[in-house]
């Protein structure tokens, strides 16, 4: 994995956080690392098994419809009991 230096990354973590201290940013580089490499290892699982993939982009390919389809009433047409 190519790892960048902060001043090549398009925002670096001092434009995006400038009142941190230097150990707080040592940590949220860390942390950044971290996610990445889960994100990562998740994408090579599922790409390495062709039924696991199919399955993925079964699931993110289509378009998902409205979960409601009932008519939902205003609250000023709701009758509440006291």
């Amino acid at each position: 994995m190519t790892r960048f230096a902060p001043q090549d990354t398009p925002a670096s973590l001092k434009k995006l956080f400038p009142d941190l201290t230097e150990k707080q940013y040592a940590e949220l580089d860390q942390w950044y690392t971290g996610y990445a490499a889960s994100i990562l290892r998740m994408y090579e699982r599922i790409t390495s098994d062709p039924e696991a993939y199919a399955r993925f982009l079964a699931l993110t390919n289509s378009p998902s419809g409205p979960s409601m389809t009932g008519k939902v009433d205003s609250p000023k047409t709701t009758n509440h009991e006291p």
